[in-house]
């Protein structure tokens, strides 16, 4: 039986809530159902409500009751809200009851509603559209932790361009993947260690067990072996906005699933990508090809890369 709404505000905090951020199309979704098959972590469908909340309201006081009202207003009119398994009268509820809430309170209320049947005691958030508010969040919750999925930013492009997203180019997309990976970096350095961590989609795919391990640790968590099997009950847990996008997360990962654009990729496309992400790539430890002092790898790329366009 579900907790009485009037108990979810006094609910201990010692299991500080963490953020999953990356690009679109970096292994986000991918990463939430992972952690989300630990017993001790729940991480809902995105919520995107945070951003009207932390452009309308306070964070640094208590707020008043017509503010808490205000909060649970913006959440339950959001598209997105219709995705959570919360009702907006035990929402509405809980808001208005919870006497000298700041924002993180009611932030902190609802995600305990939305994971109160799950038996799970600590929530996290994956809404890559948070990345440039990462400070925000930071400072809402000074104990929450942040791990940063990269992806090979070209494999990103790739996938980006298939459903459309950020941009109709190849420039909008490299522009829109360099300022994810800056944000990340960014964070990381802001924050430390003690609260940021990076991995990369790579590692997750070929070899998912340490990379979870790593971010289980940094979590203060103990690794659980079945969030290698995300993918049996993968899409039972992604919502109706962005299922169409994931078939791919009902099975294992693969090999095949990185690198794709040293067969797939145009010439002209990488050159492009490269051209503006450069130096972001070469941060996050991803090899150019269009680069003269990558010597025979480079070589062999392209010679693929000219194989693949020729069989055009």
């Amino acid at each position: 039986m579900s907790a009485p709404v009037s108990l979810v505000m006094t609910v201990a905090r010692k299991d500080p809530p963490f953020f999953v951020l990356g690009a679109a199309r970096s292994g986000t979704t991918m990463l939430r159902l992972m952690l989300n098959r630990h017993p001790g972590l729940a991480i809902p469908p995105e919520s995107h409500f945070l951003l009207p909340i932390l452009d309308e309201l306070p964070i640094d006081r208590p707020l008043t009751l017509d503010q808490r009202i205000r909060a649970a207003q913006i959440i339950t009119a959001h598209p997105r809200f219709r995705t959570w398994l919360v009702s907006a009268v035990d929402l509405a509820a809980a808001f208005a009851a919870a006497h000298s809430a700041r924002l993180r309170d009611l932030v902190d209320c609802a995600f305990r509603l939305q994971i109160r049947d799950s038996g799970k005691p600590r929530w996290g958030d994956k809404t890559p559209r948070y990345y440039p508010r990462w400070s925000q969040l930071a400072a809402l919750f000074p104990e929450s932790a942040f791990i940063h999925i990269i992806r090979d930013g070209r494999d990103v492009s790739a996938s980006l361009d298939r459903v459309g997203w950020h941009g109709p180019g190849e420039a909008d997309r490299a522009a829109y993947w360099a300022g994810c990976v800056r944000l990340a970096f960014e964070c990381h350095l802001g924050l430390g260690a003690r609260r940021s961590i990076i991995v990369r989609y790579e590692d997750l795919v070929l070899d998912g067990e340490p990379c979870l391990r790593r971010i289980c640790s940094f979590l203060g968590e103990d690794f659980a072996t079945h969030m290698l099997d995300f993918y049996l009950d993968a899409l039972d847990h992604v919502s109706g906005f962005d299922g169409p996008v994931h078939g791919k997360l009902a099975r294992p990962p693969r090999p095949g699933d990185v690198e794709r654009w040293k067969t797939e990729g145009s010439p002209d496309r990488l050159a492009c990508f490269e051209a503006i992400a450069r130096r972001e790539l070469l941060s996050a430890g991803y090899p150019l090809c269009f680069d003269a002092a990558s010597g025979p790898e480079a070589h062999n790329i392209h010679l693929q890369i000219d194989q693949r366009s020729d069989q055009r």
